[in-house]
């Protein structure tokens, strides 16, 4: 290349890099003002997004109690055949039910303080000089 393309070359060079360097910031520029359209763009429709998804939340969280109810429900209604059913077969083997265990509990502690106080009323009234049998 000789000096006179290169002479020429150099403006035109400076030229290129410096509307490349306005076009950048051009760039920024814009960027930062279409930015703060596109975040409060972005904001408001985040907050669309979140009320309507609150919504479906309320209303998916009033359909899983609906179905908590209609489980226990259900439960119920198996539940009781079964408890009855099984209730039944251990009545016929003779075990006792809860109701029965604790009535004997009850007649057992009732009597052994009976026992007791009647062994204490036995020892004051028996004469000192006799033995137990």
């Amino acid at each position: 290349m000789s000096t006179k393309k290169k002479n020429e070359a150099i403006p035109a060079l400076k030229e290129s890099a410096y509307d490349i360097w306005l076009a950048g910031l051009g760039a920024f520029s814009l960027a930062g003002e279409e930015g703060s359209k596109l975040f409060r763009q972005l904001v408001e429709k985040g907050s669309e997004l979140e009320e309507a998804n609150k919504a479906k939340l309320a209303k998916l969280g009033e359909k899983a109690a609906d179905l908590k109810v209609d489980a226990k429900a259900a439960m119920k209604k198996v539940a009781s055949p079964v408890e009855a059913g099984l209730a039944t077969a251990m009545h016929r083997l003779g075990v006792p039910t809860r109701e029965e265990i604790v009535t004997l509990t009850k007649r057992v502690e009732d009597l052994t303080k009976l026992v007791a106080q009647r062994g204490q009323g036995e020892t004051a009234s028996r004469p000192k000089g006799r033995a137990k049998a």
